[in-house]
């Protein structure tokens, strides 16, 4: 390549060109017509000098109007034939009343934020220009510019699109414009009859919640935690992601998922086990686990006000932690020592067992096992392997005075926790020959089950994912702790919080004042001997108002309560019995304000629980029940419940309970007819 100094004019041969008066011929109509006169190649550092370079473009010109000129008058031609034909010309460019946006380089269409060196504008693509022309009928010219923030992939942003807005009512369209754009919509609609995780418009958000368990914007966030996949040929790193979520969420099959996602059996396999593999290595370790949150973070923001007042004496650093094991089931395996292990008697049905670990808000902190569940798997047996096995350093992360809440099926595990320094509180057991739970011990085990029902209701949470619902085959028995955990990374990462009672600090140290009560009523329906003497009473129609009972609203029947179980219990009782005319009330004669109810269970009719509730004014002053947990202070059971909603609320606001819809739609064969002379004659032999 010749120096600077060198340079000269390919067409003139000018030698010693200046740089102010040499160009490059980077343009390719300058280059084809240089190598038309020299009849050779021109190469990259060959120049032109201006002079030459100007009349070169000048010739270029005036060919071009020669050109153009020959063209119209063909044009022409063409018209008079069509005009003689009957046919109608089409103009070059029309003008459609189709919405715009600006055509400037400089300026992005989105937010108006102008290009800069710091700040680099990139052209819109393709499939965002009709992304935004389907969804909000804006068309986007070839010169139109945004921000790459507005962008993920190729398409645009919720936030964006509806930020997006036209600048001119309509738009001029040449006959290159509506082909491409027309090419572009049936493309884009043809994707959309699939499902698509590619094309944002192909599916709204409702229909990703269904199918994934997700919005639109948290499947954003899990897909940019997967920076290890990457696409392939048959599917893009959004489909790979969508198909385990879809799989979770619904538990289809993987033919059936195929047909879904257009894709072979094994291609939905494939694309399961390298999602699964990527969000147990990205995603689920800053969202679940002992180590992915500190002790004392846990502490503060997990620990709510009622379990620091109930269980550690408002102390900031106790963590409460409530444990406790879900069931999942599997397919019978073939294999006879594995089936043994893995089949539980006590629901006897194969399964395995992951054990949970939530905060006393539901926020769950960690899953282990799974484990299997024949008799040397009980929740007792694995909390010790836990501990001694030390399981993801648990032994580092739990503190001294801690508090485990479990229930009564880790009893065998109960001095061995409190060996560790820790506090165990379980619900009391009922002792041989006892039917009912003292005062002091149903106190007790409301304060506990006050707490307790988050795991319960973090396990029904699990459960919505329906592949972990059903029954597991078993070529996934060994990824069914990662999925456990995947699904608990998601709620913990998406879901609010089954509590949000940070603001009630009152609830826990009533509960504390009134377990110490003693049941008032209980001891006078025991020193009468109430419970069977029979001529004591009078009886009254409890669908009349007769009584003096004190008129209740829902909050303060909730005040009685201390929970929404018992108040949501209480409808379906009360429609129950008065239903089958046994809603038995009854009054004391020696003291009016004591009034005595019999319930049938709801388990079993032959069972009938008597209770009583003691009345004055406007509020009612005690209450008791002989059913398991009838003797307690601490709120009260669904018994006595139902009759405090049915004639403290119900009957004074003519709410009246639903029945069931579809009950007569099943037979029962207790509904015989009875038979008449007439239809036993005619089953017999009649003699003449």
């Amino acid at each position: 390549m010749p120096t600077p100094r060198n340079f000269s004019c390919i067409i003139c041969m000018k030698t010693h060109l200046k740089e102010t008066n040499r160009r490059a011929i980077f343009n390719s109509g300058l280059r084809n017509y240089v190598e038309s006169i020299l009849k050779r190649h021109v190469y990259e550092h060959d120049a032109i000098c201006l002079k030459c370079r100007t009349r070169i473009q000048r010739e270029i010109q005036a060919n071009k109007l020669v050109n153009n000129v020959t063209v119209a008058e063909k044009n022409k031609s063409n018209e008079k034939k069509q005009t003689s034909s009957g046919g109608v010309l089409s103009p070059k460019t029309i003008q459609l009343p189709i919405c715009s946006t600006t055509k400037s380089h400089r300026m992005c269409i989105v937010c108006k934020k102008q290009n800069s060196n710091r700040h680099k504008l990139i052209v819109v693509p393709n499939e965002a220009k009709t992304q935004t022309f389907i969804d909000k009928g804006i068309f986007i010219s070839t010169n139109s510019r945004c921000c790459s923030d507005h962008l993920v992939g190729k398409y645009f942003k919720q936030e964006a699109l509806k930020a997006l807005k036209h600048t001119s009512p309509s738009t001029f369209f040449n006959r290159t414009d509506v082909n491409n754009l027309l090419d572009r919509t049936r493309s884009m609609l043809k994707d959309v009859g699939k499902l698509n995780f590619d094309v944002q418009i192909a599916m709204s958000d409702d229909d990703f919640v269904n199918l994934t368990g997700l919005t639109k914007q948290q499947f954003d966030v899990v897909a940019t935690h997967v920076t290890d996949l990457r696409n392939s040929e048959v599917r893009s790193i959004r489909t790979c992601l969508a198909i385990l979520l879809v799989k979770l969420r619904t538990g289809l099959s993987n033919t059936i998922l195929g047909t879904l996602f257009s894709l072979k059996s094994y291609n939905i396999r494939r694309a399961v086990h390298s999602a699964r593999e990527s969000l147990i290595k990205n995603f689920v370790p800053s969202f679940l686990g002992f180590n992915h949150m500190s002790h004392s973070v846990f502490a503060q923001s997990h620990t709510t006000p009622t379990a620091k007042t109930l269980f550690t004496g408002n102390n900031e650093d106790t963590a409460v932690l409530i444990l406790d094991g879900t069931y999942i089931y599997i397919q019978k395996s073939s294999y006879h020592k594995f089936q043994k292990k893995t089949y539980s008697m006590h629901k006897n049905r194969p399964l395995v067992k992951p054990m949970i670990i939530v905060g006393s808000d539901g926020y769950i902190l960690s899953v282990l096992g799974p484990y299997y569940a024949n008799g040397h798997n009980n929740d007792a047996s694995i909390t010790k392997h836990l501990f001694k096995t030390n399981a993801e350093d648990i032994k580092k992360w739990i503190k001294d005075d801690d508090v485990l809440v479990v229930d009564r099926g880790f009893r065998d595990a109960q001095a061995f926790l409190e060996s560790l320094n820790l506090k165990v509180e379980m619900p009391c057991f009922i002792k041989k020959g006892q039917k009912q739970h003292t005062t002091e011990e149903a106190n007790s085990s409301r304060l506990i089950t006050k707490v307790r029902w988050v795991v319960e209701s973090a396990n029904g949470r699990i459960k919505q994912w329906r592949f972990l619902d059903k029954v597991v085959s078993n070529h996934f028995v060994p990824y069914i702790g990662d999925f456990v955990r995947i699904v608990s990374a998601f709620i913990n990462c998406f879901r609010a919080p089954l509590i949000n009672d940070f603001c009630n600090e009152e609830i826990g140290q009533t509960m504390l004042d009134k377990a110490q009560l003693g049941n008032q009523v209980q001891k006078y329906v025991e020193d009468n001997n109430l419970i069977r003497k029979k001529a004591i009473y009078s009886e009254v129609n409890g669908t009349e108002n007769v009584l003096d009972f004190p008129k209740l609203t829902l909050q303060q029947i909730r005040d009685i309560t201390m929970g929404v179980y018992q108040l949501k219990q209480a409808p379906r009782y009360t429609e129950s019995h008065l239903s089958d005319d046994n809603y038995m009330l009854q009054t004391c004669r020696d003291r009016p304000n004591l009034l005595r109810v019999k319930l049938t269970s709801r388990h079993s009719s032959s069972r009938v629980y008597s209770l009583w509730i003691e009345f004055s004014g406007d509020e009612v002053t005690g209450w008791y029940c002989t059913c398991k947990v009838g003797a307690r202070v601490v709120g009260c059971c669904a018994h006595i419940a139902s009759t405090m909603w049915y004639l403290g609320y119900s009957r004074w606001e003519l709410e009246t309970p639903s029945t069931c819809k579809y009950a007569d739609s099943i037979l029962n064969a207790k509904d015989v007819p009875l038979e008449t002379d007439s239809d036993s004659d005619s089953d017999g032999f009649i003699e003449e």
